[in-house]
């Protein structure tokens, strides 16, 4: 079996802060030992229930936040970017039997830790065929359009419960119980640990019978950005529509296609004049 993790680090057990998310944060380093510690177990839990290729895209911020000395030998890592397919990027290169994504979040649009859609500095929300997409929204289908199937959901409360609405048959790790946007009930990081293997297993124990999540094209989708000047520059390229001071739409073939115009959004800068 093979098995992908896409793993974010705002819903990793005992991160409730912004500044545990940022690079110059008191409580990054942390954050991200924890982050490690649940993505080895995760891929440890795998190997033991017989995963022959595993491969984990380090996914939040600038993408290298996982000590990956701490990992089993045999997995490999996606780290940095920008990379097309973004938080599932590698997912192309091989057929997966199951997409686990780790310390995952609620989209801009909805009440949960730490919430936000992809780029939480730049966009205010993101609609996919005119409804609000959270990550899971935008990458699970990517990954189902390559064949893997959605098996595992960690976080908080929120995401978990959203995640079992939408998703038939995914198995969920809640990790913490949100208080509110920056404050949370958090279970211990060793019991964090215990709840994600058995999801893993769990997970890989469904695999065979989940079916892969896919969005027909083509695909409408709207960025709100926090600021107008993006849309300014982006309705300049005839690929993308202003649909309001602080609106993008554009039309895409696929998911993927939706992936690759949201990395441009995050990273494209220009170079200012001397």
């Amino acid at each position: 079996m093979k098995v992908f993790i896409s793993a974010d680090l705002e819903g990793v057990a005992g991160v409730v802060s912004w500044d545990q998310t940022l690079r110059d944060g008191h409580g990054y380093a942390q954050a991200c030992r924890w982050m490690t510690d649940e993505v080895r177990t995760a891929c440890e839990a795998a190997v033991s229930f017989g995963a022959k290729r595993i491969v984990v895209a380090d996914s939040h911020l600038t993408r290298e936040n996982i000590d990956i000395d701490q990992l089993p030998q045999s997995v490999e890592v996606i780290r940095g970017g920008p990379r097309p397919l973004g938080m599932v990027h590698g997912i192309a290169q091989d057929q997966f039997d199951v997409l686990l994504c780790l310390g995952f979040h609620t989209g801009a649009h909805e009440q949960g830790l730490l919430n936000h859609t992809c780029n939480g500095a730049g966009f205010q929300e993101i609609r996919i065929n005119g409804a609000p997409a959270d990550e899971l929204d935008i990458y699970v289908p990517v990954a189902g359009q390559f064949g893997a199937p959605l098996g595992l959901v960690t976080g908080d409360d929120a995401i978990c419960t959203s995640a079992a609405r939408r998703f038939p048959g995914v198995i969920t790790a809640p990790l913490k119980t949100q208080i509110g946007r920056m404050g949370a009930r958090c279970v211990s990081p060793a019991a964090a640990l215990e709840m994600i293997g058995d999801g893993v297993v769990a997970a890989m124990e469904k695999a065979p019978f989940l079916k892969p999540i896919t969005v027909d094209g083509p695909i409408d989708a709207e960025v709100d950005f926090k600021w107008h000047h993006p849309v300014e520059v982006l309705s300049m390229l005839d690929q993308f529509e202003a649909r309001g001071a602080q609106t993008i739409g554009f039309t895409a073939d696929d998911m993927a296609g939706v992936s690759r115009s949201l990395e441009f959004f995050s990273n494209y800068k220009l170079v200012p004049y001397p």
